[in-house]
């Protein structure tokens, strides 16, 4: 088994350092892996050589991509690169702003990986599911798998992170302000055109074979045939940026649906029961012609 940690180091309060010590304790057989670039300061990089962590250095792209999608492409290629290099058959990709706290996560994934086989015509190309941990997955997206921890089969990994890199074709009419375009573009286009997690998981689709056909009700069938999903509780997540700004241990808010409502462990089981079906997503489509709906925490 391999963790690799991709990214721009974490240095408030040595967090990266910190998290890959805490995953050397609790799974001493696990190897760990570090991706991130090559112009990073010496002195960073130097504690975490002590610790005879393997250190993958990626020459940043000359394009970065919509949302830094390339960035991520690169150090994410790269990590699941050396983890199957080094023999690894479960791998998880994380970030180095995220932790796992749970000790048993590793094991426990693999458990769920094969205790959950792949659904329909999957399994001619696929070895086992691809799961989104955390904060991420959309149930109202399309093809919205969280990119930010993502575990599976090392086969399945290496074609999961090493799609085309994104040429950064938007449409014409798109304002330059990213911020723009998020609050006044319909979720729908900003799926299909500006999305890393719907571009990485389209592709991986594409290039498995299946046709992508961009509406809510085949995002559920390929999630039930292709992933899964799993929250935070089970793997003791934290994520600097999501739970340091809300102060949530999970954020989740149950008061109002909104479209960027998460597709949870129990929605993605309901799917793969069969008793939540990917027809009955016809419903939603119109939620596509939506503006974005920002997440506000909401305690009363």
């Amino acid at each position: 088994m391999a963790i690799f940690m991709q990214g721009p180091i974490a240095n408030d309060y040595d967090f990266t350092l910190e998290t890959l010590r805490i995953y050397a304790d609790a799974m001493p057989g696990c190897r760990l892996i570090l991706s991130t670039w090559q112009d990073t300061p010496p002195e960073q990089l130097d504690a975490i050589a002590e610790m005879k962590i393997k250190l993958v250095l990626s020459e940043k792209p000359q394009d970065p991509g919509y949302a830094n999608i390339n960035m991520q492409i690169t150090t994410a290629a790269a990590g699941v690169r050396q983890a199957a290099a080094e023999g690894a058959t479960w791998v998880l990709k994380t970030r180095t702003d995220q932790r796992l706290y749970q000790p048993d996560v590793m094991s426990g994934l693999a458990a769920l990986a094969k205790s959950l086989p792949l659904s329909g015509a999957a399994s001619d190309t696929q070895k086992h599911r691809i799961f989104g941990i955390g904060q991420g997955t959309l149930k109202f997206g399309l093809y919205h798998l969280s990119d930010q921890t993502v575990f599976g089969h090392v086969d399945d990994m290496l074609a999961y992170w090493t799609p085309p890199l994104d040429t950064g074709q938007l449409p014409a009419d798109w304002s330059a302000d990213r911020e723009t375009v998020f609050r006044e573009t319909p979720i729908g286009e900003l799926f299909r055109y500006a999305s890393p997690e719907s571009y990485l998981a389209s592709q991986f689709l594409a290039r498995q074979g299946r046709p992508i056909e961009w509406t809510i009700s085949d995002s559920w069938a390929a999630f039930r045939d292709h992933f899964g999903t799993v929250d935070y509780g089970s793997t003791d997540f934290y994520w600097v940026k999501g739970q340091s700004q809300s102060l949530w241990e999970n954020p989740t808010n149950y008061r109002k649906l909104t479209n960027r409502k998460e597709l949870t462990f129990l929605d993605w089981m309901q799917l793969y029961a069969g008793h939540l079906r990917p027809e009955d997503a016809a419903a939603y489509e119109p939620v596509l012609l939506e503006k974005t709906q920002p997440f506000v925490p909401d305690l009363y």
